[in-house]
């Protein structure tokens, strides 16, 4: 079942505190940008951190696998302050544990996602995405544009190879327990604190299962249509899993000219320790996506 919300205002909707978790760790906010905003859950599926007014840019976030909303609860604090965060909670994460995955693969799944997101497209938005959370950032943002919305100015494909590539890695999901935890420590993704608790991972493992189950099953149509918006790929330079050319075969796959692959310091989840490189290089790709004025006609009156 999916949820839809009203569309946003600049005034969030009430709903239920931001979702715990292990955040991000980030930088310090460069001068002149603002405090960090909360995130307000405005439905199941949506944690926005709303901007006084009408933002200039929107950026819906998606998370990787087995991470929620929460990984980007420090971004409105490091972007400029007409750039709206909206972050993507999926089922089967943080306070959406107990929530299970819609039957059929990615492709419900990013059905869903598009339904609860289209009122957040009605100002230009780009789109961020990190490992797993690059293709169903992807392929949401492809059922935007199928059901009517415009096409995101940019998305940021982090940490991921072109989704029409094979997977090389061995699928971690069908090992035993142990194995499969082995496998989940060697990625880094999920903190070392957790992965010792064993109360805790004795709750978390099925859902971690089910959803690497979810992604390392995914096959990328190759002759599906390119994607009608352009894509930069952002790798770090430290990065074991995703090579430099998976990372640029994202250019095969969009109608716009292909980007050169971003370099930024950390390993396959940077994300995680955002460094002010890192920070530097996700607000310069906002720029070149940032409309020059204004498209709220009030504001143009």
């Amino acid at each position: 079942m999916t949820t839809t919300t009203p569309a946003p205002t600049g005034t969030p909707a009430t709903g239920t505190p931001a979702p715990t978790g292990t955040p991000a760790t980030g930088t310090p906010a460069p001068a002149g940008t603002p405090a960090p905003v909360a995130f307000t859950a405005e439905s199941p599926w949506v944690r926005r951190a709303a901007r006084p007014g009408r933002p200039r840019l929107r950026l819906l976030c998606f998370p990787y696998a087995g991470m929620g909303a929460s990984l980007y609860r420090s971004w409105p604090g490091l972007l400029p302050e007409d750039v709206e965060v909206v972050a993507v909670q999926p089922p089967g994460r943080e306070d959406r544990a107990r929530d299970p995955l819609p039957a059929g693969g990615v492709g419900p799944l990013a059905r869903a996602c598009a339904l609860a997101l289209r009122p957040y497209t009605t100002v230009p938005y780009a789109v961020y995405g990190h490992c797993a959370g690059a293709v169903l950032g992807a392929e949401t943002a492809r059922e935007l544009v199928r059901r009517g919305a415009e096409p995101p100015r940019l998305l940021i494909a982090a940490g991921h190879r072109a989704p029409h590539l094979p997977a090389t890695g061995r699928p971690l999901h069908a090992l035993p327990d142990e194995g499969f935890l082995d496998g989940v420590r060697a990625l880094g993704g999920i903190p070392e604190r957790l992965l010792a608790n064993a109360a805790f991972m004795e709750f978390l493992l099925p859902l971690l299962r089910a959803d690497f189950a979810l992604w390392e099953g995914y096959r990328g149509d190759p002759d599906a249509a390119p994607l009608p918006f352009p894509v930069l790929p952002v790798r770090g330079d430290a990065d074991t899993v995703v090579t430099e050319a998976e990372a640029a075969a994202w250019g095969e796959r969009t109608t716009a000219p292909p980007r050169d692959v971003v370099h930024v310091p950390g390993g396959h989840y940077f994300v995680n320790d955002m460094t002010p490189e890192a920070v530097a290089a996700v607000v310069s790709a906002l720029e070149t996506a940032r409309p020059l004025a204004s498209t709220d006609p009030e504001e143009a009156s």
